[in-house]
């Protein structure tokens, strides 16, 4: 998957953790997504999310000092508000419904944030910020804060690995 599929992706799996933790759902796991690409496995965010569930753009001052913003969530259609939509409207579609046994299954989870991703016909993203955050190699102990990625970069999911629970 390219990388604004892959963005897609990793929100999928953190809106699903959100609408649980507001159905009064405790001690969630937190999951992250286990990558590879030309045979490098790796962790790595690919958006920076607040702990509110807001995505943070990377933003800066007239005087150049770097701040983050929140990206907003108000034009219909378009991310992020496309993956909450469906992901309401799939798995959240009464106030009696609650996929905590989806969620408290990686593989599972993992496989419907990825049919998620696949039935949205356009992905709209604007202006997408080609670099990942957290870089983790499994083969080594390099950690990196970020990689700056090209637009072509590809990236495939292989699995989602519990890293703490809240």
């Amino acid at each position: 998957m390219n990388l604004v599929e892959a963005k897609y992706l990793e929100y999928t799996v953190s809106i699903f953790k959100k609408y649980l933790e507001y159905k009064r759902n405790a001690n969630l796991p937190i999951y992250k997504i286990l990558w590879k690409h030309n045979d490098k496995i790796f962790f790595a965010n690919t958006l920076n999310i607040d702990d509110n569930y807001n995505i943070l753009i990377n933003k800066l001052t007239p005087g150049f000092n770097p701040y983050h913003d929140k990206l907003p969530i108000i034009e219909n259609g378009k991310f992020p508000i496309d993956v909450m939509e469906i992901i309401h409207q799939k798995y959240f579609p009464s106030g009696f419904s609650n996929p905590i046994n989806l969620y408290n299954n990686p593989l599972s989870l993992l496989k419907e944030a990825i049919s998620v991703v696949e039935s949205i016909d356009e992905l709209r993203l604007d202006n997408p910020e080609y670099r990942l955050l957290n870089v983790s190699y499994l083969d080594s102990k390099i950690a990196l804060p970020f990689i700056l990625v090209d637009k072509d970069f590809e990236l495939e999911p292989i699995s989602l690995i519990e890293v703490s629970k809240n």
